[in-house]
C-alpha cells in the first residue's frame, strides 16, 4: 500500500477482512505494553489493523498513515476516533522530528516497500525510550500462488506490460531483519506462523490476490478482457498445487513474519 502508484480498493481487501486482521491481533497480543500513550500504525489501510490497537489500548492516541487515499478515506469513515494521514512510510519516517511514538505498529505493509536496510532502522528510529517497533511482514514469496504470478507476468501476452510487476513485493528472511535490529535494540523478538486459511473454492485464491499482490499487474492491462485472462492463467498455474478437499473447499497456506523490537 506504500511507495507504489497503484489504486487500491477497501473492498476488495476487506473481502478477506477477518484473514487479513488476524496477523494484526496476533501480533498485537504479543506486544508487552500496559499503557502506550501514542501509537503509529504505519501502512493502515482500510484501518482493520488500527482498529485491533484501539481496542486494545483504547486510551492511546493513535495515528494511522497510508499512502493510498481510498484507503484513508475508507478508515476515516468507518472509524471516528483517531488521526487519519496520507503520507508515505519512507519519506514520513525520514522527516519525522524526535522519537514520537510508544508503539510503532506494521501489519502486512513493509513488503511493498524498497530499501528496508534504511526503512526499518527509520522506523524504529521513531520509537521513544522503552517503547517497541511491531511488523508483521508476509513470507509467502515460496508460495504456488505467487510463483505463478511470476510466470504469468513473464508470459510473453503480457510482459510488455506485466515484466518486472510481481517483483515489486519485497521478500526477507528472518535473519534479514535480525542482523538490522539485533544491535540496536535492547530485546527483540521474532516468529513466524503459517495461517492455513480455508476458502470457499480455488476462484477465491484469485479474489484474495486481486486485493493486494496482482493488483499492481492487473492495473497495467489495458481492458477487463486481458486482466481476466491474465488472472486464469495465474490460477491454473498454481491449481494442481491447491488441491479441493473433500467438501470442495481449498486450503491456502499463508506464511508471515513476526518481529517486535524493543528500544532501550
Amino acid at each position: 500500500m506504500l511507495r507504489v502508484s497503484t489504486t487500491w480498493d477497501p473492498g476488495q481487501y476487506l473481502k478477506f477482512r477477518d484473514e487479513r486482521t488476524r496477523p494484526a491481533s496476533d501480533l498485537a497480543a504479543r506486544i508487552e505494553f500496559s499503557s502506550p500513550a501514542a501509537i503509529l500504525d504505519v501502512g493502515c489501510g482500510p484501518g482493520n489493523s488500527t482498529e485491533v490497537l484501539h481496542e486494545r489500548w483504547p486510551t492511546a492516541r493513535i495515528t494511522g498513515l497510508d499512502s493510498s487515499a481510498e484507503m484513508i478515506a475508507k478508515a476515516r469513515a468507518s472509524h471516528d476516533w483517531g488521526e487519519w494521514v496520507c503520507a508515505d512510510a519512507a519519506s514520513f519516517g525520514a522527516g519525522s522530528d524526535g522519537k514520537a511514538w510508544d508503539l510503532v505498529f506494521s501489519n502486512a505493509v513493509l513488503q511493498w516497500i524498497p530499501d528496508h536496510e534504511r526503512l526499518v532502522p527509520s522506523l524504529f528510529g521513531l520509537v521513544r525510550p522503552g517503547g517497541a517497533l511491531a511488523v508483521q511482514v508476509p513470507a509467502n514469496a515460496g508460495s504456488p500462488l505467487h510463483r505463478s504470478l511470476v510466470r504469468a507476468a513473464e508470459d510473453p501476452r503480457w510482459s510488455r506490460l506485466t515484466s518486472g510487476c510481481a517483483s515489486r513485493l519485497v521478500y526477507r528472511e528472518p535473519s534479514f531483519y535480525y542482523e538490522i535490529l539485533c544491535g540496536i535494540a535492547a530485546r527483540l523478538e521474532m516468529w513466524e506462523t503459517v495461517y492455513y486459511h480455508e476458502m470457499p473454492d480455488h476462484l477465491a485464491l484469485i479474489e484474495w490476490y486481486k486485493g493486494t499482490g496482482m493488483r499492481p499487474c492487473l492495473e497495467r492491462l489495458p481492458d477487463e478482457a486481458s486482466r481476466r485472462a491474465f488472472e486464469d492463467a495465474v490460477l491454473e498455474g498454481c491449481r494442481a498445487e491447491y488441491p479441493a478437499q473433500p467438501n470442495g473447499r481449498v486450503i491456502y497456506p499463508f506464511r508471515r513474519l513476526f518481529f517486535v523490537a524493543y528500544a532501550r
